[in-house]
């Protein structure tokens, strides 16, 4: 693994735990409620359907049809849908972890959609962060044509901030839980691709 990358990872963890500390301490509570309450200033029934559809990008199931269509498709079942695939599945076992370990409740304000699990970290922005990393990752690594690859990059980087203030909009997240999902996903990310991509290359060196 990189030195970049350790580092990245790291740094993640660390400022996941002194933000874990604060939500489990209340220190961050009024900080959240102002961010809250700055995200839904301009609320408008036409804004709330597009989060409401914007937000279930980062759900359970367009992300499995999109891991199923990266194994469908030859090239892609090569490359990157292994590594893609291993990011969410270990998001969503570590999420799942999480949200039982720290039981926090959620936001007890206007809820726009229905959930029912618990709220720190979010799932959501976890999976998306994962899930976008590692796309942007991988898009550097294989895509050679610069106005492609940072047109993707842009677009990768910006999906989970949107899917992470929809959740805050939307009444079912705080922003220490969107915050502590955008740290883990990414740094899971990071981590599966340096230590799928050294295998690979071992493979190729001692095949």
């Amino acid at each position: 693994m990189k030195d970049k990358s350790k580092i990245f990872i790291v740094a993640s963890v660390l400022l996941f735990i002194i933000l874990a500390t604060g939500v489990n301490l209340g220190i961050t509570l009024d900080s959240e409620l102002w961010i809250y309450n700055f995200v839904v200033r301009y609320m408008s029934p036409g804004l709330t359907n597009v989060l409401k559809v914007i937000t279930n990008l980062g759900s359970a199931i367009p992300i499995i049809i999109f891991c199923v269509v990266l194994f469908i498709i030859p090239k892609s079942r090569k490359t990157i849908a292994f590594p893609v695939s291993i990011t969410l599945i270990v998001s969503t076992i570590l999420n799942s972890i999480l949200k039982n370990l720290f039981l926090r409740e959620r936001p007890n304000i206007l809820r726009l959609v229905q959930e029912s699990s618990y709220s720190f970290p979010s799932g959501h922005s976890m999976s998306s962060a994962a899930l976008y990393t590692i796309l942007i990752l991988v898009t550097l690594k294989y895509i050679e044509n610069n106005y492609k690859r940072n047109i993707l990059c842009v677009f990768f980087a910006c999906m989970p901030i949107i899917i992470g203030l929809s959740r805050i909009y939307l009444g079912v997240h705080y922003a220490g839980d969107v915050l502590g999902g955008w740290l883990l996903g990414s740094s899971v990310a990071v981590l599966v691709y340096s230590l799928w991509y050294k295998e690979e290359k071992y493979k190729l060196k001692y095949k």
